[in-house]
């Protein structure tokens, strides 16, 4: 009678020393992360999400369109329309406060509301295209918000300032005030290492590829050792490997043939992007396919003066947010 009770004294002991000689802190950051709460207004949430075309359930998988600084969804939409319908994927835009210059951070909240909206009309996963800051949003707020990673398949991030460019964004003092998203993208911002300090750099089950060109004018380093743009987990793409001697420009590398066909091959297989199963001829035209024609010019439907105010330069940058300091599962 004395043996089973031996059992398990030894077997209470064994689970105790267990949990001891474990982490505190792993054990601790997955079950008591909680998600920030969104803090905009609920109303400029909601009408910020615009989907030209409706998401129909068990239709073609959506795609978020997230723009970069100083412009507003609806001119992204615009600049890229052409392209885009040739996907023949529904597409929606947020229209981020102050044409995406003002404080990243409070932008998160309004593309975590947008995927969020997306992903519940559809019934299933989205995905996500972003240029610029555009790529950055889409990382800080699966970083944070974790449950989102369910809810998005694939980020494909072009030029984006995920550590921070030297250039262009950068050089904002107390002498020379910036808008917060300016701050906030310098290669030296605390926002950018709050979320470089984070483990995962692609987070979760989420397919991640990334896109940049060498000859970027805003966001740099483009090559080396540690390109800005370049994230760690993720398949990354620089267009002159592909095509050599092009020349592209920041906002073009939205627009190149090479993007949208690491896009489409990420967005019909498993996983991220693989440049040996891009098309054979995708060097053959500079531009995706649908814009064989000029750009379309920046003509945007008339927005509320909430979208279109620029936002006030600041002597220093934002405040980072409390929950960048906590440890994400």
């Amino acid at each position: 009678m004395s043996y089973p009770i031996r059992r398990g004294l030894l077997a209470a002991a064994t689970l105790s020393l267990i949990a001891i000689a474990l982490p505190a802190s792993s054990a601790v950051a997955k079950s008591s992360y909680k998600e920030p709460a969104l803090t905009a207004p609920k109303a400029r949430l909601a009408e910020s999400l615009v989907c030209p075309e409706a998401i129909k359930r068990g239709g073609p998988q959506p795609m978020m369109l997230v723009t970069g600084t100083g412009y507003t969804g609806a001119e992204a939409y615009v600049i890229g329309s052409a392209a885009l319908k040739t996907t023949g994927r529904p597409i929606c835009y947020v229209n981020f406060p102050y044409r995406t210059t003002g404080d990243i951070q409070v932008a998160a909240e309004y593309l975590v509301s947008g995927i969020r909206r997306m992903a519940a009309s559809y019934g299933k996963p989205i995905a996500v295209f972003g240029i610029s800051q555009g790529g950055l949003l889409p990382r800080w707020a699966l970083t944070y918000w974790p449950s989102l990673r369910a809810k998005v398949t694939d980020v494909i991030a072009v030029a984006g300032t995920q550590h921070g460019t030297t250039v262009g964004l950068g050089g904002c003092t107390a002498l020379n005030p910036c808008q917060a998203a300016s701050w906030q993208q310098g290669a030296r911002s605390k926002m950018l290492k709050a979320i470089n300090a984070e483990p995962d750099e692609s987070p979760g089950s989420t397919s991640w590829t990334t896109v940049r060109t060498a000859t970027d004018e805003t966001v740099q380093p483009t090559t080396g050792r540690n390109p800005t743009s370049s994230l760690k987990g993720a398949t990354n793409i620089l267009i002159q490997d592909v095509c050599p001697g092009r020349k592209v420009s920041h906002i073009g590398s939205a627009l190149d043939s090479v993007t949208f066909a690491a896009a489409e091959d990420a967005l019909t297989h498993k996983g991220p992007a693989k440049v040996k199963r891009l098309p054979k001829d995708v060097c053959a035209k500079l531009l995706a396919p649908g814009l064989d024609a000029p750009t379309p010019s920046l003509t945007a439907p008339a927005l509320s003066a909430f979208y279109t105010d620029p936002a006030p330069r600041l002597r220093a940058e934002p405040k980072v947010k409390a929950y960048a300091f906590k440890r994400v599962p």
